[in-house]
């Protein structure tokens, strides 16, 4: 199978939908097995609070039970996804429609990248306004 080939398969997009799919019915643990061990999500626009890396799949997925606790609803809204030629990275736009614990709702049009390692998401880069992810982060329990 040539370079191209396997790196333009269907499997990262498949991959790409599970992804999201899992996250909008709140599967934490089955949205876990999509990530690579050695992990990284990277948020260039941190809002306050928040960090701008996670780092390796454990911290990432113990991260995302604590921030889906904080969510009665989530629906992750995928309105494209472009496969980049002769490369294994995904770039999706979504939007995201979520309502809190306690009623607050929470919507953020996004842009993410996924690259990946042995078939398994290695890195995602989310872009959004972080303004708005700030109500996200402001509910989330003090420890």
């Amino acid at each position: 199978m040539s370079r191209t080939t396997r790196q333009l398969g269907p499997d990262h997009v498949a991959t790409v939908r599970e992804f999201f799919r899992l996250l909008s019915v709140k599967d934490v643990t089955g949205w876990s097995t999509l990530w690579h061990p050695d992990a990284v999500i990277t948020v260039p626009y941190p809002p306050d609070g928040f960090a701008s890396a996670i780092r390796g799949k454990d911290d990432i997925v113990s991260g995302f039970q604590a921030l889906f606790a904080n969510f009665e609803t989530f629906d992750a809204q995928v309105t494209g996804i472009y496969a980049a030629f002769d490369s294994d990275a995904v770039c999706v736009e979504y939007r995201n429609v979520a309502t809190l614990v306690g009623g607050v709702e929470y919507t953020n049009d996004n842009i993410a990248v996924f690259r990946f390692e042995d078939g398994l998401i290695s890195e995602y880069h989310d872009y959004f306004d972080p303004r708005r992810f700030q109500v996200v982060v402001d509910a989330l329990p003090r420890a």
